[in-house]
Order: C-alpha cells, then sequence, then structure tokens
C-alpha cells in the first residue's frame, strides 16, 4: 500500500534503543569533535583517515547531525499552512505535505510501512524530487510530494490525501553521513520493498542521543543527534493515526 493516507501526524516516536539525551548535553550550533565510526554495509562519499595504532581514533570538527520536519496542510485553493503535528486531528479530505531538510550534506531516506512491525516501501528517493537522488544539500528543505505533474490543475492536489480507514501507519526517517548500501540511493531503485528486518537493524546498529531543539518556525520539530562518539546518522520514526 502506497502512502496515500495520514489523520494525526505526530512527533517522532523512537524505539526502545533511542537513548534521549538531557536538553543541556551538547551545543549543537557550532561543529564540534565527532569520533567518525566505520559501519557495516556503508559507502563513504569521499575517502576519510583512517585509525592507524598512533591515532586510534579518527575525528573530524564537524555540526552535529541534525534533522527537522514540518506537516503542511494544503486548501483547496494550493494554498499550503503549517500545522501543529503533535495537537491537531486531520480528517478524510485533508491533504498534507512533509517538508524535511538536513543542517549539513549527506543521505536521505524516507520509508512508509503500513503498519507496526511490517515491511516498509521507499517515498524518497523518489523520481519528482532532488533529480531522483538522495544525496541531500545542507539546508535544502524538501517537500513530499514535489515536483507534481503538470497536467494537474490544482496545488492541492499535489499532497497526501487523509483517508478511511482508521488506524496507524508509520513513517521512518534516516539521515546519514555515508551511504548506506541496504537501501535504495536513487529513484530508479526505489518503490520496492524494505524488509521490516533491516530498519530494525539499522536502529540496532546506531548509537544516536537524540535531543529535540526549538525548529525554524513555530511548529517545526528539530532533532539533533548529540553523541559525539557516535554521530554518523539520525533515525527516527513518525506515527501517523489515521481517525475515522
Amino acid at each position: 500500500m502506497m502512502l496515500m493516507t495520514g489523520s494525526l501526524l505526530l512527533p517522532f516516536i523512537p524505539p526502545a534503543q533511542t537513548v534521549w539525551a538531557q536538553v543541556d548535553s551538547v551545543t549543537y550550533d557550532r561543529p564540534v569533535e565527532v569520533e567518525r565510526r566505520e559501519k557495516p554495509r556503508r559507502k563513504p562519499r569521499r575517502p576519510r583517515a583512517k585509525p592507524t595504532p598512533r591515532k586510534p581514533r579518527v575525528v573530524e570538527k564537524v555540526l552535529l547531525l541534525a534533522v527537522q520536519y514540518r506537516i503542511l496542510k494544503v486548501g483547496t485553493d494550493g494554498v499550503m499552512e503549517e500545522t501543529n503535528a503533535t495537537l491537531n486531528t486531520f480528517f478524510a479530505g485533508d491533504r498534507l505535505r512533509l517538508a524535511v531538510k538536513a543542517n549539513q550534506d549527506g543521505y536521505l531516506y524516507v520509508i512508509h510501512q503500513p503498519g507496526k512491525g511490517m515491511d516498509g516501501r521507499i517515498i524518497f528517493p523518489q523520481s519528482r524530487v532532488n533529480n531522483g537522488q538522495n544525496y541531500v544539500s545542507r539546508n535544502q528543505e524538501l517537500l513530499l510530494p514535489s515536483n507534481c505533474d503538470p497536467k494537474i490543475a490544482k496545488g492541492a492536489d499535489c499532497s497526501f490525501p487523509v483517508m478511511p480507514p482508521a488506524g496507524q501507519e508509520y513513517l521512518t526517517v534516516i539521515f546519514s553521513r555515508d551511504m548506506l548500501l541496504d537501501l535504495p540511493n536513487e529513484a530508479a531503485q526505489a518503490g520496492g520493498v524494505v524488509r521490516a528486518a533491516v530498519i530494525e537493524q539499522l536502529f540496532s546498529e546506531s548509537g544516536q542521543s537524540i535531543e529535540r531543539v526549538k525548529g525554524d518556525t513555530k511548529y517545526a520539530i528539530k532533532l539533533v543527534n548529540v553523541n559525539k562518539a557516535d554521530n554518523e546518522e539520525i533515525i527516527q520514526t513518525l506515527v501517523l493515526n489515521k481517525g475515522g
């Protein structure tokens, strides 16, 4: 089932593996020394230093990884309005868009699962967004869906329509410094099934420590991985509660 439904979009809900950081833990708005870790089934975009007996730790001075998302409700006139994703309930006939951006260059993936623990499908990368590539630039906000078919007369139709039945669906957003070889990295590879076990394994391999901070807009939700000893990715899940 493709992601064409949704009712109430709640903040990211962490699985059991996620460690939530204290509010005053780490500075996140300027570069800090981060220990780079090699993890299985990943491909760096460019070569980086290797550990040696003299320098067993590979350290880079970079921003801590951060991802921000916003939920936009699209009116019948095509005008989009940011909405409170925590409190507002959406109903059949409502149309929504998801805006996502990261604070640095890297690889972005968005996976839809029709139910808890079920296999999912990649909805980003997609052919009409970012030239079909999932390597994104820092502070580049992506609207999903985007670059819709020019035959669509109304901007309101370029959106995810809210449809019955009631229940829950899940969106997992992954942003990584390195390419993940277990997931599609361009639109031509996307659309197939992503096994739930793959998603669970990525969670289990992550040492992330997530801190929620103030976003750029009134209702934006921003998440920062403040673990300087394992800052390779952010992996979090949004729950979509669908009303009747």
